[in-house]
């Protein structure tokens, strides 16, 4: 019997991209922006009825493109005002184990699988420098498997989208 996610990927096609037509685009575009809309103002920016909204987000929901829809948070007003990436080494065959303890930490608010510098590049928030030593030091480096750390703390963010 087929998975679900073996029927996203028929409807999606055989390089897993959805089928999205230009409407479909913009309502993502529109939603990205503001998710909270009502589907009546929506359906009014692309001159669309309001059901034509909703079918549209039914159907991209159901093909995985929208996987949720949230609130964007300011990290600073939350005294969230430091943040550092660190590039990571993980022990020979223990990088799935690492990355999915990694990803529980709170404080690490985005972990990737990279292989370059570094086996995983993980983007970290704190409240300031010293707050950041200590999730470093205490809560990524004593994680078992984690082999080496570097991290590069962001002086000025320029674009930080969610």
């Amino acid at each position: 019997m087929p998975s679900s996610t073996d029927k996203k990927e028929k409807r999606r096609g055989r390089k897993g991209k959805a089928d999205l037509d230009e409407l479909d685009y913009k309502l993502i575009e529109i939603l990205q922006k503001d998710s909270s809309l009502p589907s009546i103002k929506v359906a009014g920016e692309l001159g669309v009825t309001e059901g034509t909204v909703r079918n549209r987000v039914t159907k991209m929901r159901r093909l995985g493109v929208l996987r949720r829809f949230t609130v964007s948070v300011d990290p600073s007003a939350l005294g969230q005002a430091s943040v550092a990436f660190v590039l990571l080494n993980a022990s020979q065959g223990r990088l799935n184990e690492v990355a999915r303890r990694l990803a529980a930490i709170d404080a690490v608010s985005e972990v990737y699988e990279t292989h370059t510098y570094g086996d995983l590049l993980l983007k970290v928030r704190a409240r300031n420098a010293s707050d950041l030593a200590d999730i470093v030091a205490n809560r990524i480096k004593v994680v078992p498997g984690v082999a080496g750390t570097q991290v590069v703390p962001v002086l000025n963010a320029w674009k930080d989208s969610p």
